[in-house]
């Protein structure tokens, strides 16, 4: 059960070891991101105004998963240093503190599902309100899931279940979500049949299938718009989180990682708390700062703007699944390598990934620049406005900004440098990107969608200066080689049992 990263046909930084382990997570995230996309594209058949409401309201569903997701990637840190440094017995042990944080989360989470009108413009709250409180009541089963579990298979280098689960996750919520959407009723009515008919996909042979549960009186669902694709997405999150955790528990998994041991470990939680939580707090006000930008854009600009920026919003977070995968297997290399006190490849594979998002400018252009009518009528019927080309151009600058700043961050998380990285993000993002939109924007009522995108590609670019700059300096370093001590020198302070 060795890792890729041991295999030595693989130059070490080079493009051969960054693609075999990132690919699964690209495709994982892919997945993922997809499955958004696809409810998005879902309720935009079933109104625009589900469509909109929804999308904001998400907004603040990604600001809670983005925190804790990055809390999880500090978990991924240390398994990855843990596999390089071979202290296996502890990995298992790092992964349970990661499932219990996970739904620990609920003291958060409950209320704000409960008081989730108050996050959300008064323009979309009624509709977005219950599709964010179901939402949020889910997420401890995604965070736990693809969260912790998947970093435990993407730090030991075994990452082929992962895409595999998350591929089945998204069938079933696109399957539910087109049920409980759109419902159904008499077969001949508006409803699933209708929604498929609207996507141009074939429906008679579903008709005898409602006509034979019309007959036994399970024939009528009520159509349940954005609170059916939230249910949808939940339902398809707690079944990834148990095939991932029957695979965790497997014999295998038990003999070498003592996956079955469920302990709380105060000295590993004193270690993961302070990189973890800072890092948590960082990518909660980043994404919470979009959020609220989503609600300013929802409050005071036209309905034409607030479409565009929907839309490019969504697109924007489907391109993101690249830069997702693509950082979680940098800074699994990257900390495997730190953990062998091996510092060179660590360099080399900051060159080498550098070609891979230059690809990924190239190809979100063709579809972003070169032809936005295929973004766009996958939302819309009508005709491609010229706002929507503008806006979806100042996404794409954004985009790519970003791609090279979430990749650098993640390097320099790999070493445990979290305060740096709060501090850059935090302070970059709120003086450079939110507060000029706010005055802009929301006070000055002067812009739109398109001025929020070039500040937040403006807030990418300083921030690539610092973190580049940070990474070339001593400091990162030293901070690198005092962070994987721990993984060599941890005490295992586990209890005498054996795999089950």
């Amino acid at each position: 059960m060795d890792s890729p990263l041991s295999e030595s046909r693989y130059r070490p930084g080079g493009l051969g070891e960054i693609w075999v382990i990132s690919w699964p997570m690209i495709l994982a995230a892919m997945s993922n991101y997809f499955m958004t996309l696809v409810d998005r594209i879902i309720l935009s058949k079933y109104s625009a105004e589900a469509f909109i409401a929804a999308s904001g309201a998400h907004s603040f569903y990604w600001a809670n998963t983005r925190a804790m997701m990055a809390f999880m990637i500090m978990t991924g840190v240390f398994i990855g240093q843990f596999n390089g440094a071979r202290n296996f017995r502890r990995i298992g042990q790092v992964t349970w503190q990661a499932i219990l944080v996970a739904f620990a989360y609920y003291i958060v989470l409950i209320p704000c599902a409960l008081n989730a009108k108050i996050f959300l413009a008064d323009t979309i709250e009624d509709i977005g309100a219950p599709y964010l409180a179901i939402m949020l009541l889910f997420l401890p089963f995604n965070l736990a899931g693809i969260g912790a579990i998947g970093s435990f298979f993407l730090g030991i280098g075994h990452t082929r279940i992962v895409p595999i689960v998350v591929l089945l996750s998204n069938v079933i919520n696109i399957i539910l979500g087109v049920f409980l959407i759109f419902g159904w009723g008499n077969p001949l009515e508006m409803g699933v049949l209708g929604a498929l008919q609207s996507f141009g996909l074939p429906w008679r042979w579903l008709e005898p299938i409602l006509r034979g549960l019309e007959a036994i009186g399970l024939g009528r669902f009520p159509a349940m718009g954005a609170r059916g694709a939230a249910y949808a997405a939940g339902i398809s999150q707690v079944v990834a989180f148990v095939i991932f955790l029957f695979h965790f528990l497997r014999k295998p998994y038990r003999h070498r990682y003592h996956t079955h041991i469920l302990v709380l470990s105060f000295d590993v939680m004193k270690k993961c708390l302070p990189l973890g939580v800072p890092n948590a707090v960082n990518s909660i006000l980043n994404s919470g700062g979009f959020a609220i930008v989503h609600q300013i854009i929802a409050k005071v600009c036209s309905a034409e703007d607030l479409f565009a920026f929907t839309v490019a919003n969504s697109i924007y977070l489907f391109f993101w699944f690249f830069v997702d995968g693509l950082g979680k297997g940098m800074c699994t290399i990257c900390a495997n390598y730190i953990g062998k006190n091996q510092m060179q490849p660590v360099f080399d594979a900051a060159r080498s990934v550098v070609k891979f998002l230059f690809i990924f400018a190239g190809v979100t252009a063709v579809f972003m620049l070169l032809r936005p009518q295929w973004i766009f009528h996958l939302f819309s019927d009508g005709e491609v406005s010229e706002r929507l080309c503008w806006v979806l151009f100042g996404a794409w600058i954004a985009l790519t900004a970003e791609a090279f700043r979430g990749i650098l961050q993640n390097i320099l998380i790999s070493g445990g440098d979290v305060r740096f990285t709060v501090l850059s993000n935090i302070s970059c993002f709120w003086l450079i990107a939110f507060l000029p939109i706010f005055l802009f924007v929301y006070i000055l009522r002067w812009g739109g969608a398109l001025m929020c995108w070039q500040f937040f590609a403006l807030d990418s670019c300083v921030r690539i200066i610092s973190d580049s700059l940070r990474f070339t300096s001593e400091a990162w370093w030293r901070k690198a080689v005092r962070t994987a001590q721990f993984s060599r020198d941890a005490p295992m302070n586990l209890p005498d049992q054996s795999p089950r």
